[in-house]
Parts: structure tokens; C-alpha cells; sequence
């Protein structure tokens, strides 16, 4: 319930602050859009890495102040997906996305520690972020809206709390050196992932 509440409660003010429009599609099911927002994080690699590697970069936190992040992470994946305009080229859009898993992989690397309001800032871009990439691959869609959104967020967020609270106890450490290892090896996953965006659009 400690770790619930707060989450549940940033998510709800995010959300307060759609307006009525966020609520266009509600003749769909409810619960299959958010079934289908959950699966959809879960279903591809550009969604999870960028939450994979900023949990990686997590403060050395409490509990408490690790929900925050989780909430924060929501809060900006709801903001992109219901509220942002979504660029008309979804390839800049995956270049970026790309570019910033490079950045966070060099951040791991040097073991890189951040205050823990700029740390709120990386994780609220990443959210942002990724909730961009997401839109763009459901835009008309017919179950585009609300519900897939909440459920796209509330999957990031149980997917960065085990994570961040696991890379949190262990700053230094051949645990730390394994976190530099799969950063490494997301950075190559990225990069190649760069270079054949830019091969198929030029």
C-alpha cells in the first residue's frame, strides 16, 4: 500500500489534467485498451530499453523517493501520448529516442550520479520521451485514447520500480560492472538500430 498510494496518486493528478477531449474514445472497452496499452510496452524493445537503462541509473534512494520516480516516469508517458503534438516523421522521432539510449549508456558507463531533481528530470524525459515513440506506433488506431495510454504507463511504471530499487542498492560492485555490461551492450543495440534508420529513409 506504501508503495501504491503515491504512485496512484501522481498518476490520477496527471491525468486530471487531460482535458475532456483525452476522453473521446469511450465507446471502446475500457479494459481491453488497457490491456492492450499494457502489452503494447511489453512488446518491443524501443519501449523497454530507454525504461530499462534510466532505472539502471537510479540514485542510491529509499523507497519513497523511488515511487516518485515511477510516478514521474507515468506522468510524462501520459503527457506524450495524450496531449503532445506527435512529429509527422516517426523515423526523427526513433532517431532521438536512439541517441538518447546512446547518452544514458555513456552515463552508466562512467557510473555517472545525479542530484535527485535532475535525476526526476532525466526520468520524467524518458517517459516523455517513450510515450512519443508509443503514440506513434497506435496513431489511428482505433484503439487509440485514454485507456491504452493508462495502461502503456501503468506497465512502465511496474516495470521501472523492481528495477530501479535493485540498481539502487548497488552502486559499486561487480553488480555495477554488470549494469555497465548491458548498458554496453543496449549502446551497440542502438547504434545499429541508427544506422539502419538512416540507410531506409535516405
Amino acid at each position: 500500500m506504501t508503495l501504491a498510494r503515491p504512485a496512484a496518486l501522481l498518476m490520477v493528478a496527471g491525468a486530471a489534467a487531460f482535458p475532456p477531449a483525452a476522453f473521446a474514445h469511450g465507446e471502446a472497452d475500457w479494459s481491453h485498451g488497457l490491456m492492450d496499452g499494457g502489452m503494447l510496452f511489453f512488446s518491443a524493445l524501443k519501449f523497454l530499453l530507454p525504461v530499462l537503462m534510466v532505472a539502471l541509473l537510479s540514485p542510491r534512494h529509499g523507497l519513497r523517493p523511488i515511487t516518485m520516480q515511477a510516478a514521474t516516469l507515468g506522468i510524462g508517458v501520459l503527457i506524450a501520448f495524450l496531449s503532445l503534438p506527435v512529429s509527422g516523421d516517426p523515423v526523427a522521432v526513433g532517431l532521438y529516442a536512439r541517441g538518447y539510449l546512446i547518452v544514458l549508456g555513456l552515463m552508466i558507463l562512467f557510473n555517472l550520479r545525479l542530484h535527485a531533481g535532475l535525476f526526476l528530470v532525466l526520468v520524467f524525459a524518458t517517459g516523455t520521451l517513450t510515450g512519443l515513440e508509443a503514440r506513434n506506433a497506435v496513431i489511428g488506431h482505433p484503439a487509440a485514447g485514454f485507456a491504452p495510454a493508462i495502461g502503456f504507463a501503468s506497465s512502465a511504471i511496474c516495470f521501472y520500480l523492481p528495477l530501479a530499487l535493485i540498481a539502487s542498492l548497488y552502486p559499486e560492485g561487480w553488480q555495477r560492472i554488470a549494469m555497465r555490461v548491458v548498458a554496453s551492450w543496449i549502446m551497440a543495440i542502438a547504434t545499429i538500430d541508427m544506422a539502419f534508420m538512416v540507410v531506409q529513409s535516405g
